[in-house]
């Protein structure tokens, strides 16, 4: 439960977090086989080591580093939610089942040698279409996922820049290419994992969703972008100082940090609540 802060002087607010209380939809693990876990460590690596080797590129012509890297962020992306997500409506335990034989048990090998060839043949086609089906049931809700990422969380994310200060009729194409990248890093693992159910939307939204991987980096984007932002108008005369790099650079930092950060048994499951005093002493005149 969220800290009493009725010792606050003037019923101050403030924010906590809090254990989770039943969230629309419960906190997203990453998939357990080893392949997932290490690869799921080494990917916010691997975008910071992306954005690194092009910082260069990205201070000397911004649209044009920015189209290029755009591809290769989508598909490192898209790796990573196939590899270490579960897709909407499914669960980590019927992933790994997927792939299983049907009884859970290994085969051991036929003592019966009467028709092994034939059963051989047959399992292992039976084998390669349950791997086909286990791929294309990632590899289609991932399509799915960036196609609404480009249609509608680029857009919103390009309001929200404009919203927060870029400019409104200059730079247009790196407004909506820095959104285009923070929607990629941000909403295609959202999208993937929850599909488009409004209650953990509603969370979203609100800032309400409970700590994991998938949120964590999320909300780390954002935060990260923003905190990017505090270079911009100050007098440096940097050429690194040009909009949109710092919100970039920070965008890719926040995605890692809180893609790490989240998964700490310290955070892991964990909403933020904001809390004030002085809200509900209004409320209770107003009743």
């Amino acid at each position: 439960m969220a800290p009493d802060n009725s010792s606050a002087p003037g019923g101050s607010s403030s924010t906590t977090l809090v254990p989770d209380e039943k969230p629309s939809a419960s906190p997203v693990n990453i998939l357990p086989s080893l392949v997932s876990r290490i690869y799921s460590i080494a990917h916010p690596a691997l975008l910071l080591a992306l954005g690194a080797t092009r910082f260069e590129a990205l201070v000397a012509d911004p649209t044009k580093e920015l189209l290029y890297t755009l591809p290769w962020l989508t598909l490192i992306q898209i790796l990573y939610v196939i590899v270490c997500l579960p897709p909407a409506g499914s669960t980590p335990s019927a992933e790994t089942s997927a792939s299983a034989p049907a009884d859970g048990k290994s085969s051991p090998r036929p003592s019966v040698p009467s028709g092994a060839a034939r059963h051989g043949k047959h399992g292992k086609r039976k084998q390669h279409a349950n791997s086909w089906a286990l791929i294309w049931s990632r590899l289609l809700p991932a399509l799915l996922s960036l196609a609404l990422t480009f249609a509608v969380a680029t857009p919103i994310l390009t309001i929200l820049l404009v919203l927060f200060g870029a400019p409104l009729t200059t730079h247009n194409s790196e407004t909506v290419l820095c959104a285009a990248h923070m929607a990629v890093l941000s909403a295609t693992a959202l999208i993937y994992v929850h599909g488009l159910d409004r209650a953990v939307w509603n969370e979203v939204w609100g800032i309400a969703r409970p700590a994991d991987a998938v949120w964590g980096s999320a909300l780390g984007t954002g935060l990260g972008a923003w905190f990017g932002a505090i270079p911009i108008p100050l007098d440096w005369d940097r050429p690194w100082q040009a909009f949109p790099i710092t919100i970039l650079v920070g965008a890719y930092i926040g995605y890692a940090v809180g893609s790490l950060l989240s998964r700490t048994p310290l955070v892991y499951g964990k909403r933020v609540r904001f809390t004030s005093e002085d809200l509900s002493e209004t409320e209770k005149k107003t009743n």
